[in-house]
């Protein structure tokens, strides 16, 4: 109960600061040029260099091998999410071709990052960032490596170049991640001077996330959110069935802890922001994924708390 208490503080902190984002935007503070500084700086440097400061703080060489249960669990259950979600769409949505692939995709996973950083270390604390990073890591491949592709299947456009798995390994976040984890396996630790520069990057990721999600539902439109039959499923696998499908794996794996509540609170996650970029890249439906990621931004500071209940 005290957990559950304590979130709904940290959800308001989380929904407070969106907010903020949001009349930032509609003040014209944050435009169009603001969005692109903060996405850049999050994706370049802010978020690789926090991996890389929370890693080798805050776990050791001998504990590297506990991310395992985590890292499996992940792909089991965004893999069973698309899986079971493929086999709803096809038997009881049926919905136009351009929007299968991003359905699968906003349905199996999750915006780990941009707001599942900021809420999970406001619930749970700082410890839990070293799990987020496995977790985004896991949540990464599958999107590049599964995902995408489905996305290109079923859109009406070409497209980019076919993804490459030598392309994901030239992501900055995902080499901020995998870096950390090689100093830690190394047991290199930071220089004093370095670390505590990265510690202070560390400190913005979390306000210019929510910053920045603000924005995007500014610039989606509250006014344009519409929740028909396709989003309703939207919201059930993102809120319900994802998250309890993590929740069943941990159950059944034995995992319990930090591992099982991180995981279920980011299974329970909004829609990766990325998805209308994918959307819009590959001839899927664009406003669909749009009104998608806002919906379920929204939603979660709802279903979080009940979840952290759940959780117990």
């Amino acid at each position: 109960m005290e957990l559950f208490i304590n979130s709904l503080g940290s959800v308001a902190i989380v929904f407070l600061l969106t907010a903020l984002g949001y009349y930032c935007a509609a003040r014209g503070w944050l435009n169009a040029e603001g969005k692109r500084f903060i996405n850049k700086f999050l994706i370049n440097i802010g978020i690789p260099v926090m991996c890389i400061s929370e890693l080798t703080s805050k776990i050791d060489r001998s504990e590297i091998i506990a991310f395992l249960p985590l890292i499996l669990a992940g792909f089991a259950s965004l893999l069973l999410t698309l899986l079971l979600a493929a086999i709803v769409q096809k038997a009881f949505l049926r919905m136009k071709k351009e929007r299968i692939g991003i359905f699968l995709l906003m349905c199996s996973t999750t915006n780990a990052l941009f707001v599942g950083l900021a809420m999970c270390t406001q619930i749970f604390g700082d410890e839990c960032t070293p799990y987020v990073m496995m977790f985004y890591l896991v949540n990464t491949i599958v999107i590049q490596l599964v995902c995408q592709p489905i996305v290109r299947k079923y859109g009406t456009v070409e497209g980019e170049k076919p993804f490459r798995l030598s392309d994901m390994l030239k992501t900055p976040t995902v080499l901020g991640v995998l870096t950390g984890c090689a100093l830690v396996a190394l047991n290199v630790k930071l220089p004093h001077v370095l670390a505590q520069t990265a510690m202070y990057v560390a400190r913005t990721i979390t306000p210019f996330a929510l910053l920045l999600t603000g924005y995007i539902i500014y610039e989606i439109g509250l006014k344009n959110l519409r929740i028909d039959r396709d989003q309703l499923f939207v919201l059930l696998f993102r809120f319900v069935i994802c998250p309890a499908i993590g929740a069943g794996v941990c159950a059944l794996a034995g995992i319990s802890g930090m591992i099982r509540n991180v995981l279920t609170v980011e299974l329970a996650m909004p829609v990766l922001s990325m998805a209308v970029v994918y959307a819009s890249s590959y001839g899927a439906d664009e406003q669909f994924a749009a009104q998608g990621a806002a919906l379920t931004t929204l939603g979660c500071f709802i279903v979080i708390p009940v979840w952290i209940l759940i959780l117990g």
